[in-house]
Formats: C-alpha cells, sequence, structure tokens
C-alpha cells in the first residue's frame, strides 16, 4: 500500500499539486490504473488513475472523478474548471495535478514503483539514510557492500555518479572520472563484445570478461524503467559475484532506476522553465525586465555570455556543452554570484551580474566562465568559445546584447584569440566588419562584386590578379613595396594593375574604387571558409 502523501513527496511538491483533497492525503491506493478510452470508467476506491489522453477540460474528465478512484492524476497548466473540482470533492477523489510537459510513462514509473518499493536494507544502513537521492551516496554503499569500486552511468556512457576511490583504480575507471565520460576506445570495445546489445535485453547483473591489459573484470547491470533503458551500473569484479552480492546489485539498480526516472523527469520540467524564462530574458525589453523581477534579478550590471562548444571537425558537441553548463551553474554558486543559464538549442546563455566597475565585471565574469571550462574538462582548451557582451544599464538591454555575445563567437570561430573568451569591445573592428558584411550582402541583394569576379576570373584562368590587388592595397600603393612582397619587377606588377582595369574597370587611381575594394577584402575574409 502506499498514500497518496508518498506520491507527492516522491514527486516533488513543485511538480504536483492537489487542488481537491476531500479527506486528507494518507489516502492509499495499490493499483495504478491507465485509463482506456475504449471501457466505460469503472475504478476501485484503492486505484489510482492516470488520465492519460484526457483533458482536464472535457466531460470525460467529470465521468473519471464520478467513478470514484482513490484518486485521479490529469495533466494541465493552469487552473482547474469548478465543476471539475467540485464532481471531485462530491465523489471524494483526491484530485492530482502535473504540469502538460510531464511524460506518462515516467509518472507510472514512480507511481508503480511504491506499493511494491522493498529499502534496500543494506545500502540503507551504510549511509544511514532512509531515502537515498544522492547517486554518489548510493554509489559509496553499494560498493561497500559488493566490496567493489562502483560507477553509475546515464544511456550514453556519461558518468553519473562513482564510488570513493578503493586501492588502484585501472585505467578505464580512471579515464571514465577523470573525463566524465567512458572514453571512446572503451566503449569501443563494449560494443565489439556485443556488451551494448546485452545491456539492452539482460533483467539481471552479468559478468563481463576482460580481454584487455590493464582492465580489470567487470559486473554490470541495466538500469531500466518502464522498459526504458536509462543506464547501467558497473561493478569493478575480478570474478563474478557470489549469490548474495548479485542480488543486492540487482536490488539497487531498481532503486536507482526510479531515482533517475524521477530525476530525469523533475530535470526536464526545469530545463523547460529555463529556457522559457532565457528566452523572456533574451527578448529584451519589457518582457525581459518582469522575467528579471520575478528570479529576483533587477538593476543594471549585467552581461550576458553565450558560450558553444565543438569537436575538431567543428561539429557541435553535446555533451561537452552539457557539461559545461552544469559546471557554469556551479561556479556562479561557488562565488555567490547572481544569474540565471539555459541551453537553448547549441549555445549556452548566462544573464551575470557583476560589479559596477566596468575592469572588475569583466574579471570576474572571465574568471567563472573559464573556471567552469576547465572543470568540464574538454580535451582541449577551444572546444568551449564564449563570447560576452558589454555591461548593460538593464536587462531590457538584453536583445542587443545577445546580437554582441553572438557576434563574438563568429569572430572568435574564425581566429581563435583572447583564449576562447572575448568581449565585445576586445574584438570590436572585427565584430563591425562583421556587421557591415551582413550590410552589404543585404544590400547587393545576391550581386556579385568586383572583387568575386576577380577571384573567379583567377580560379578559371589560373592567374594572379587577386593577389596582385591585395598586395598593392595593403602597400598603399607603393610599387617598391608591392613588388617586393610578390617577388616580381615593377614593371611587371604595372602591367597586372593595367590589366585589373581593362579585364575589370578598376581604376586603383580613384580613392572611392580602392575604399571600396579594401571593405571588400575586408568583408570577404569574413565569410564561411575565408576565417
Amino acid at each position: 500500500m502506499a498514500s497518496v502523501h508518498e506520491l507527492m513527496t516522491q514527486l516533488g511538491l513543485d511538480l504536483i499539486t492537489a487542488p481537491v483533497v476531500p479527506a486528507d492525503l494518507a489516502v492509499e491506493f495499490t493499483n495504478v490504473v491507465i485509463y482506456d478510452s475504449l471501457e466505460i470508467p469503472e475504478f476501485g476506491d484503492d486505484d489510482l488513475v492516470l488520465a492519460v489522453g484526457v483533458s482536464a477540460t472535457s466531460p470525460l474528465a467529470l465521468r473519471l472523478a464520478a467513478a470514484r478512484p482513490a484518486a485521479l492524476l490529469l495533466r494541465h497548466d493552469g487552473p482547474l474548471e469548478q465543476r471539475l473540482q467540485a464532481e471531485a470533492l462530491n465523489a471524494g477523489v483526491i484530485l492530482l495535478v502535473v504540469p502538460n510537459s510531464c511524460g506518462w510513462s515516467h509518472l507510472h514509473t514512480i507511481a508503480a514503483s511504491l506499493p511494491g518499493v522493498v529499502p534496500l536494507d543494506h545500502v540503507d544502513s551504510a549511509t544511514g539514510s532512509e531515502v537515498i537521492s544522492d547517486l554518489f551516496a548510493v554509489a559509496n554503499a553499494l560498493a561497500d557492500t559488493l566490496d567493489a569500486p562502483i560507477t553509475i552511468e546515464d544511456n550514453q556512457s556519461r558518468l553519473l555518479a562513482y564510488s570513493a576511490l578503493q586501492g588502484t583504480a585501472d585505467i578505464a575507471r580512471s579515464a571514465t572520472i577523470l573525463g566524465h565520460q567512458v572514453p571512446d576506445e572503451f566503449r569501443q570495445e563494449v560494443r565489439r563484445l556485443g556488451v551494448s546489445k546485452r545491456i539492452l535485453t539482460a533483467t539481471e547483473p552479468f559478468f563481463l570478461s576482460s580481454t584487455m591489459a590493464g582492465i580489470t573484470s567487470r559486473t554490470v547491470v541495466t538500469l531500466r524503467a518502464h522498459g526504458e533503458v536509462l543506464g547501467s551500473i558497473w561493478a569493478v569484479t575480478a570474478t563474478p559475484l557470489d549469490d548474495r552480492r548479485t542480488a543486492a546489485l540487482a536490488d539497487a539498480a531498481r532503486t536507482v532506476a526510479i531515482r533517475l526516472a524521477h530525476h530525469r523527469l523533475t530535470a526536464d520540467l526545469r530545463r523547460q522553465h529555463q529556457t522559457a524564462t532565457m528566452t523572456l530574458l533574451l527578448r529584451g525589453g519589457v518582457s525581459a525586465v518582469e522575467a528579471g523581477r520575478r528570479m529576483g534579478m533587477d538593476g543594471g550590471g549585467y552581461r550576458l555570455a553565450a558560450i558553444v562548444a565543438g569537436h575538431p571537425d567543428g561539429t557541435h558537441d553535446d555533451a561537452l556543452l552539457d557539461r559545461y553548463a552544469t559546471a557554469l551553474v556551479r561556479q556562479l554558486a561557488l562565488t555567490r554570484t547572481i544569474g540565471a543559464t539555459a541551453r537553448i538549442e547549441n549555445t549556452v546563455y548566462a544573464v551575470v551580474r557583476g560589479p559596477e566597475d566596468h575592469v572588475e565585471s569583466l574579471r570576474g565574469l572571465r574568471g567563472v566562465l573559464l573556471a567552469a571550462r576547465a572543470s568540464a574538462r574538454p580535451e582541449a582548451p577551444d572546444q568551449v568559445t564564449a563570447g560576452m557582451s558589454g555591461s548593460l544599464e538593464s536587462l531590457a538591454d538584453l536583445a542587443g546584447a545577445r546580437e554582441q555575445a553572438e557576434r563574438v563567437l563568429q569572430v572568435l570561430a574564425g581566429a581563435r584569440s583572447h583564449d576562447g573568451c572575448a568581449e565585445v569591445d576586445e574584438v570590436g573592428l572585427a565584430v563591425s566588419v562583421l556587421r557591415l558584411a551582413d550590410l552589404e550582402s543585404a544590400r547587393r541583394g545576391g550581386r556579385r562584386s568586383a572583387l568575386d569576379e576577380v577571384d573567379d576570373y583567377d580560379a578559371a584562368h589560373a592567374a594572379d590578379y587577386g593577389r596582385t590587388l591585395r598586395v598593392h592595397l595593403a602597400s598603399f600603393g607603393d610599387p617598391t613595396v608591392a613588388s617586393k612582397a610578390l617577388k616580381v619587377h615593377t614593371n611587371t606588377l604595372r602591367y597586372r594593375l593595367r590589366r585589373l582595369n581593362d579585364l575589370f574597370g578598376l581604376d586603383l587611381t580613384d580613392p572611392d574604387t580602392r575604399f571600396g575594394l579594401m571593405v571588400d577584402i575586408r568583408l570577404k575574409g569574413h565569410q564561411p571558409g575565408h576565417g
């Protein structure tokens, strides 16, 4: 038997509400029923009904409440209609509500686990805690029970938690802990041995004999909830576990899976809330000021940082970006810095408050960003790039700050500088050139410039007029300097300049022509492929 109160405690009061409680939350249920729309609503007074596919504003919701289950769980955003609340109250049914963004499978997993949950006595006694929510505590307690080092991983082989080091760790365990993820070479070996497929199908712990030098064998168990693989637990064991320890590992896996299902549900909701709030902030204007006020963020002195993470081949590194986002939140907490962070698509945004002094503000934010990067432990520092806006007088200016920060990212992508972490004023000229490039592109409407024609001619005729033009302009028209740089005679240089006029109508004696070409050269250097 489990009570509605226990269910609400497991889900958290920030996730689930009870707008109608006819008696008290100690009401118990023994069955978790998923409503079938093809059947007549008939429930027992000890049923918790999950109203899958039922709108809280529909007549069907009234019928479900009138069928008198112990409790009725609905997904709904906003206040409930009075007639539904009245029907539930009259029927003596506890009405429970979660947001529309909650997944039914995870809700069912958590609810169904309550009546039959048997606490892991050996784990609980090891930690002295009645309910274990910290996966690191679970890993340590399980390591004590099994007398074996433990790692807990998600279904992408990312490290979630690990036990304290016991003796000498083998290279696979050490590399996983240091990199927060199982290294590629070990994941490939696991796939080669067919372990990945076995994790998907196995329901009990199994022994994995090592075939790699310096790597100890392991016992593995899948973390599964409601048929979904959430991850795995790995115990470093030179030999297979005995029956008692195998059973302990299996029990631990069931409890950890429930914890993970709950964690993922709440984490998804928290992430959605953070993303929605950051979206409001980035719009700037009145909506940003109001969103900031609700978060306790007001006034000026804020900066916006935009951060991206990528592989050397230019593709995005989702795992690294997630690690960075977590590390950044931790750094803000450690430094007691007021701010908000969220990931939107392939970018992490952070609105961070700093001192009024410009230099101190910039130094503080740069320190937080670089410390988070070090904590995320990328293989190379330039895998994580951060662009910072200038200081804001008000959160209403965040729309402009976003443009600044993202322009800085563009600059750093083309030419690594400032340790991959720069503020808009530090790369101001390059940012201005990018803005001008966009304006010119819009003005031309797809029409090609004279410089494009010169470069196309060179490509088609194996000529060198483009380089000649660039060196001539960079030498401020000095034929001696230009011919020396090109390693040609000055007469050859003068001939090429005349040909530029003959072929393309470029009068290089005209100041406006020279200036226009110099701008085009600079703009073309900031186009994709010209970094």
